[in-house]
């Protein structure tokens, strides 16, 4: 209307207008919290909010862990991220995958006990098996099974680390070992609900992932702090810093760690120990937790040398073949501890047996620049 006045027909779309914006503010759509998980499956209700976001961060921390592991193994840069935390069954896991897989078994027997395993797909086990290799991308085979294994060993022994963090307890896990799954439907769950997390892994500008299957009781434990209780082992108390019971360097020394030593700590009438400092050596003192590892067993492996040879060539070796390394005669030999070079040495003949003396102990740094 001319005048400034509204006609009816006017206020009556004014009004329904007022209407339709009141509906649409009284249902507002609720954002949607993942905290990094997803949950489904009757076995949400059996693990809760917290718990979860307990196992996240662990992932997190295991998930640096195994990437800079891998990478310091293969001496490729390898990276494990954005980890997330899922509550499922079997029917889900092998819903989320096709084709044939490879899974890696590592059940907890020590410190925590329970089913514990890695999946990963054809192709990415393919990309990490040629990686362990050193070679191109070809078949599985026996041969790169073990290489996975091997591969995975190095993992899950970072990730036990994580764990005894916040356990306070050595954890072990047995033997591990890689099978082929023709489909996911083969894939050996820890039965029922169960824990599925699950890795970004990327190197060499490929990207896939990596399925950690773990039992709930398990996982709550790990995420509730208190594995050996949820798993019917007592955690152990953290004991008293005393001296290094190896009266050497120990695994601190040997490995570059830095942790600052702890005040003495005496309990009543027990008198601690005390050794004498090593006089060669960067390091001199041991933290009061690694006491805690001394009884571990590592794998200490002495390498004459390395060479690259096609299938056709290894399948046509026999009595007589002779390969040559890629280290010329007198060279020093290398001396790994879970795959990571430490030292160099010369054989030597002890009585009727082999044995290797130790001419350089690599520095930390030099093994960093490995990795470049």
């Amino acid at each position: 209307m001319g005048d400034g006045s509204l006609s009816q027909e006017e206020i009556d779309a004014l009004l329904q207008g007022a209407d339709d914006l009141g509906a649409a503010i009284e249902t507002p759509a609720a954002p949607e919290v993942t905290m990094g998980a997803e949950r489904t499956g009757g076995g949400a209700q059996a693990f809760g909010d917290n718990e979860i976001q307990k196992l996240v961060e662990f992932a997190q921390e295991a998930a640096q862990s195994m990437g800079i592991t891998l990478s310091t193994v293969t001496a490729k840069k390898v990276d494990m991220t954005n980890p997330r935390v899922e509550v499922m069954d079997a029917d889900t896991l092998a819903s989320q995958h096709s084709g044939r897989l490879v899974q890696i078994a590592a059940d907890y027997s020590e410190g925590i006990k329970g089913k514990h395993s890695y999946i990963v797909g054809e192709d990415t086990a393919k990309q990490m098996a040629a990686l362990m290799m050193a070679q191109d991308e070809g078949e599985l085979t026996d041969m790169s099974l073990q290489a996975l294994t091997e591969g995975f060993s190095q993992m899950s022994g970072a990730s036990l680390n994580a764990i005894e963090e916040r356990v306070k307890s050595p954890v072990k896990t047995m033997s591990l070992e890689a099978v082929i799954r023709e489909d996911p439907a083969g894939i050996d769950t820890p039965g029922g609900d169960f824990i599925r997390i699950r890795y970004d892994i990327k190197t060499d500008g490929k990207s896939a992932f990596v399925d950690e299957l773990l039992q709930i009781e398990t996982a709550r434990g790990i995420a509730g702090n208190g594995a050996g209780a949820a798993a019917g082992v007592p955690a152990m108390e953290p004991e008293p810093a005393s001296g290094s019971s190896d009266g050497g360097m120990g695994l601190e020394g040997l490995f570059g760690g830095m942790s600052e030593q702890g005040p003495a700590q005496q309990s009543v009438g027990v008198q601690s120990v005390q050794f004498s400092p090593l006089t060669q050596g960067p390091h001199g003192e041991v933290s009061g937790n690694i006491g805690l590892l001394m009884d571990v067993s590592m794998q200490l492996t002495v390498e004459l040398g390395r060479t690259k040879m096609l299938i056709k060539d290894i399948l046509g070796m026999g009595e007589g073949t002779i390969v040559e390394l890629d280290k010329l005669a007198g060279e020093p030999v290398d001396l790994l501890v879970n795959g990571k070079l430490i030292a160099k040495g010369e054989v030597v003949v002890i009585d009727e047996n082999f044995g290797v003396r130790v001419t350089d102990i690599i520095s930390p740094m030099e093994r960093i620049s490995n990795l470049e």
